[in-house]
Formats: C-alpha cells, structure tokens, sequence
C-alpha cells in the first residue's frame, strides 16, 4: 500500500476508536490491516533498485517464463522443461532458476530445490565449457 492510503486508513482507525466501542472493533481490524501491509522494498528505494531484490515481486513482467512452480518434485521437473524450452538466454534460464530454487528453499520444499539445484548445475557446466573454448 501506498504512504498516504496508509496514513488515511490510520486516520479512519484512530477515529472510530474515539468514537464508540461499537466501532472500536472496527479500528482494531484496520489497525491489524495496516500492521500486515507489505512493502515490498524500502522506502526511498527506486524501482528495479539493484539493492532491491523480493523473490515473490516481478519487477520486469516482460521478461516472464510464466507456469513456474515448486510445490512438488514433479512440478519443479516440469518447470525446469519449460525453462529449457523457453528461448531465453542462456543467463537468463539460469536466473529463472535460482529464483525458483530459493522461492521453494524459502518454503521449505528441499526436493523440488534439489531439482532446480540439479538444472543451474549442469548450466554452470555450460558456462564452463563455454569460456574455455573461448580462451
């Protein structure tokens, strides 16, 4: 939520606890709304910061490889398929990922993790064999 929604819905609380018990329930329920607001980066912070990173928040929607998930083994295998036959630049899968693998990390999930864990592997692999036939 923005600063000044924030600041209005205070406003509203603050009131109607003053007002009457009957709209002090009100006031808690706006208060827990305001107290469970996320931002999803600090304030002052500009978006697509490089100081700014959210795993949950896509700050270039452009960019998507859409239908990721991590919920299980056979969904993370799934992903990892659409990821390689993305298109995308070889950096890119990589990034989309390490995402993956921390947003399931993040959920406890450390079998669908391994699966992504096992993709960005054999990609460093690539890499690997990239920049050596370079030099």
């Amino acid at each position: 939520m923005k600063n000044q929604n924030l600041k209005r819905i205070k406003s509203v609380a603050g009131k109607l606890k003053k007002a009457s018990k009957a709209h002090a329930k009100q006031s808690a329920v706006l208060s827990k709304v305001i107290k469970n607001a996320k931002s999803p980066k600090k304030k002052g912070q500009p978006a697509k910061s490089k100081k700014h990173s959210d795993l949950y928040t896509d700050e270039n929607p452009k960019g998507t490889i859409k239908g990721l998930k991590f919920a299980t083994v056979k969904d993370a295998e799934e992903s990892v398929r659409k990821i390689k036959a993305s298109g995308r630049s070889h950096a890119h899968k990589t990034q989309a990922a390490i995402a993956m693998e921390q947003r399931a990390r993040a959920a406890g999930k450390a079998a669908p993790a391994s699966v992504y864990r096992k993709f960005i592997e054999s990609q460093k692999r690539k890499t690997k064999k990239r920049a050596s036939g370079r030099a």
